[in-house]
């Protein structure tokens, strides 16, 4: 699967799961919820695996590797979001969430040592721009002498979490770890810690047996964790975690476009014309890295 497809994949599941996340919101705590997800989407890619007959055994430094991609991944860095949008819009959160771009940027800088890119640079501030024109009424928005201070804060925390987790699973590709069983562990720890959390926090395990519910966490579990991160990580291992994380500045007007159908969102020229910006950005970021050879993927 190309680079391009697997790009695409990750910004139109992502941007869809924010709509199926609303569904989930409600009767049942976010922790079990992000539990339930992730559990059940390692389960389902371990059965793959199992299925076809191969899968990698890891070292314990690699397991603990994993463990912190699990808990900056799949684990608090999401609990984080969810908590984000008990004070502040979904828009705005996403909104914060692309500065993962930046973040991927400088921790890789000084963790791994790698280069900063002038084209991922040029690309990340026309996609801010782009992204704070289509955001801009969520931004006039903000009082701040309310909590959204503390939704801010939340995110940005989430941001930097999952870039961390983000840039760490570079180091998979120089010990030739396979994607699918990385992933496993990586959604297996994350879940596993959230009900840990929920148990330590004294949040007593519910579940919602409606259809709505059922039907999101289905989606959420095959697409939005079994195919997405699955191809997040893969696009990292390929394109490195600065460009992957372009990721982040497209799934939002994925997430808007599927507003506008189901939720009436109104959009403005000047929304509009932020789009296309985002989209040159994404000319400037990418360059030819689309057409990266492809490395293995396989169990």
């Amino acid at each position: 699967m190309s680079n391009a497809t697997l790009f695409c994949i990750c910004s139109l599941v992502w941007g869809s799961t924010w709509y199926a996340v609303s569904w989930q919101l409600g009767t049942v705590d976010a922790m079990w919820s992000i539990a339930y997800r992730f559990l059940s989407g390692a389960l389902l890619l371990w059965l793959i695996c199992r299925f076809r007959g191969r899968f990698s055994g890891f070292t314990r430094q690699q397991h603990l590797r994993l463990f912190f991609q699990g808990t900056f991944l799949c684990g608090v860095s999401y609990w984080l979001v969810y908590e984000s949008e008990k004070f502040i819009s979904s828009g705005l959160s996403a909104l914060i969430c692309t500065g993962i771009l930046y973040s991927n940027v400088v921790i890789a800088r000084f963790w791994l040592g790698h280069a900063i890119k002038r084209s991922v640079l040029i690309g990340a501030a026309l996609g801010s721009v782009g992204i704070l024109m289509v955001f801009f009424p969520h931004i006039t928005q903000i009082d701040p002498s309310s909590q959204e201070l503390k939704g801010l804060a939340l995110a940005l925390v989430a941001v930097l979490m999952f870039s961390m987790g983000s840039v760490s699973c570079e180091i998979n590709e120089k010990d030739g770890l396979s994607v699918v069983p990385v992933t496993v562990f990586t959604m297996l720890y994350g879940g596993l810690e959230m009900v840990g959390l929920a148990l330590l926090r004294g949040v007593p395990p519910s579940f919602d047996f409606s259809p709505g519910y059922l039907l999101s966490l289905v989606y959420l579990v095959v697409f939005g964790s079994v195919v997405a991160m699955t191809s997040y990580l893969s696009l990292i291992q390929r394109m490195g975690s600065d460009r992957t994380a372009y990721v982040d500045i497209v799934y939002p007007i994925i997430a808007l476009l599927i507003s506008t159908a189901l939720e009436g969102y109104q959009w403005t020229p000047v929304s509009v014309l932020g789009v296309g910006i985002i989209l040159l950005g994404n000319v400037f970021a990418m360059g030819n890295r689309f057409d990266r050879p492809r490395t293995e993927t396989s169990c």
